[in-house]
């Protein structure tokens, strides 16, 4: 249960706020001064203050600064019957989370402390990531992270291959973090990458957890509205739109640390190809063999209305989908071919996830989709989209090509030949992948 804190001489601004935040799940503590408040603080250690500008004897303003100088982080809510622009500014260069006046509106009194504590949840995440991140980098450049670099872990062992079919491997020149929430869990998280050195391959790792799961078809974990893996008690979720992002730059090797799952930003992949990028990507001594489609295969019906996903040979890799819905949705197809990073950036990056309002409910009902919002999900209910404007009229192809590259890089190489697929979803593609794996893979890992 959060505890929040209200430092306020006025009983009956203690009683309405109390009122109100008790009803909404928190605990609630009281102070009539700032010296009374400042003792509270450091005994029940609050989640928020919600704290008066103008107190007997000691004002809000020395409160606050009291208060940040024990913790610098402390989400902190100025409230003020004499409110002024300078009262605000005041406040906020003090290190005010937020400025409210009286008398307050309590329904914006809820909205404020919620933003804040997300906030403030973020923040803390953002200081573990980066303490994390610290931790590495000071560790990176010693003899023993080279040795555990060199001993520890698998490593990948490629078969002979045609030169023609090598490609350089790729990791990323920097380290880096991104924050956001999981579309599935609803969680604020986080991610950190870092580079690998050559046929480490890519590999999540857990923020709190030792050991790593590979991402490889072998440890798939579930398909059901996204793609997850697992590997012991370590866990991957909602890995597809990430993955497409490194299968279109040619991103071979990387660490991923994650709380679980990777965050869904506004739904698309464009979010990751900016982070990729800002990272900056290098090229690799040793090379790394495509998989090469030499014969086509088959799931499903190959049918004008058909549920199908086809692979065949092709000079480089590409993929044509097809969706068919009801009308006025009716028939989408879109045929992309990725010859670059930037192609997948332009052409499939921005499409959106997407879903029905049936399925919605039924993903709340499972426990899922608990971090969908109106900006990270287009919602269709029957005959309309309920929500935003498609960025391209056949972006639900589009997004369906995005989850493709995403599910297909499982495979751990890059591929060359042309998927056709229709009516699709997470669990054909890994049927497939099973099945090229089992056809064309002799790599051992």
């Amino acid at each position: 249960m959060k505890k929040i804190l209200i430092v306020d001489d006025e009983k009956n601004i203690q009683v309405s706020l109390a009122t109100v935040l008790e009803d909404e799940g928190y605990q609630v503590y009281f102070a009539k001064d700032g010296q009374e408040g400042i003792e509270k603080f450091k005994n029940i250690k609050p989640d928020a203050i919600f704290l008066d500008i103008w107190l007997p004897g000691m004002d809000g303003l020395e409160v606050i600064n009291r208060i940040l100088a024990i913790d610098p982080l402390q989400i902190i809510i100025m409230i003020s019957g004499h409110g002024s622009v300078s009262a605000a500014v005041s406040a906020l260069k003090a290190g005010a989370y937020d400025f409210l006046e009286k008398p307050l509106s309590l329904d914006k009194v809820i909205f404020v402390l919620k933003r804040g504590l997300e906030f403030r949840q973020v923040r803390d995440e953002n200081m573990k990531l980066r303490t994390i991140l610290n931790q590495e980098d000071e560790l990176a450049g010693s003899d023993e992270k080279k040795r555990l670099l060199r001993e520890s872990t698998a490593t990948i062992d490629f078969e002979a291959a045609d030169p023609q079919y090598l490609r350089k491997q790729r990791t990323v020149a920097l380290s880096n973090i991104i924050y956001g929430i999981g579309l599935h869990s609803g969680e604020k998280t986080g991610m950190v990458i870092k580079p690998l050195p050559p046929n480490k391959g890519i590999r999540f790792e857990n923020i709190s957890k030792k050991n790593y799961i590979p991402a490889r078809i072998e440890y798939l974990n579930t398909t059901g509205y996204a793609t997850s893996i697992k590997k012991d008690d370590l866990e991957a979720r909602t890995i597809e739109h990430l993955l497409a992002v490194l299968h279109a730059f040619g991103i071979t090797n990387l660490a991923v640390k994650i709380n679980k799952e990777v965050p869904i930003d506004d739904g698309s992949a464009i979010s990751f190809c900016e982070f990729i990028k800002e990272c900056g990507i290098t090229d690799q001594a040793e090379d790394i063999p495509e998989i090469v489609i030499t014969r086509p295969l088959l799931i499903g019906e190959e049918a004008p209305d058909g549920k199908f996903i086809k692979i065949e040979p092709a000079d480089v890799f590409s993929v044509k989908y097809t969706c068919i819905y009801p009308e006025p949705l009716g028939r989408q197809s879109y045929d992309f071919v990725m010859r670059s990073g930037e192609d997948f950036m332009r052409e499939i990056a921005p499409a959106r996830t997407y879903g029905f309002v049936d399925d919605f409910n039924k993903l709340s009902d499972m426990g899922l989709a608990e971090g969908g919002r109106m900006n990270n999900f287009i919602l269709i209910d029957r005959d309309r989209i309920i929500n935003t404007t498609l960025r391209f009229p056949e972006e639900f192809a589009r997004h369906k090509i995005l989850d493709i590259i995403g599910d297909f890089y499982l495979l751990g190489r890059p591929i060359r030949g042309r998927i056709t697929a229709q009516k699709t979803g997470h669990t054909d593609n890994a049927k497939m992948v099973n099945m090229i794996k089992d056809t064309f893979l002799k790599t051992k890992a």
